[in-house]
């Protein structure tokens, strides 16, 4: 049986939660202080989270299954980081995010898109290329534990459209 989600911005009680979630998704995660920076200025940056909601009965009413974290700098969006449950993945959640961001930051100004991906995450590049993402360039070194190079990626004429906007994951 499927629960439903929603979405909701994260706040300084996600933090714990969003930690869990990177280490157990990325061999280089973000840090406790990362996060809390992340959420601490919602001006600044927006961070984006799914919740599964749970029944009444259980003590904690949702849990964070998926998150975007995202920055709209002048005319740019800086997509930072993005994570979906193990157990949750290849359900769409991840396109349904990144589909939902790119429209925020389209309606906030930006006109162009960019993030780092590792050159052997064949997943998140598809879902990227999905999205008319192309590699830009390429920073050598740039993960470590392991090693390896990262492919920066860009989208430019975030005037849309994107793929199941608007519709609920």
């Amino acid at each position: 049986m499927s629960r439903p989600l929603f979405l909701d911005a994260a706040t300084p009680a996600d933090v714990l939660a969003l930690l869990d979630l990177e280490r157990r998704s990325f061999t280089h995660p973000w840090t406790e202080a990362n996060f809390r920076e992340a959420v601490a200025d919602p001006s600044r940056v927006t961070a984006l989270v799914l919740r599964e909601a749970r029944d009444a009965s259980a003590a904690e009413r949702s849990v964070l299954v998926a998150y975007c974290i995202y920055q709209v700098v002048a005319d740019e969006m800086h997509i930072l980081d993005l994570a979906v449950e193990p157990d949750h993945r290849r359900r769409g959640l991840a396109r349904w995010l990144l589909s939902y961001a790119l429209d925020q930051a389209r309606r906030r100004g930006a006109l162009r898109a960019f993030l780092e991906v590792r050159r052997s995450n064949h997943q998140a590049l598809a879902l990227y290329r999905s999205f008319g993402f192309r590699v830009l360039a390429e920073r050598r070194a740039y993960y470590c534990e392991p090693g390896e190079d990262a492919l920066v990626l860009e989208r430019s004429g975030l005037s849309g459209p994107f793929e199941e906007t608007g519709k609920a994951p």
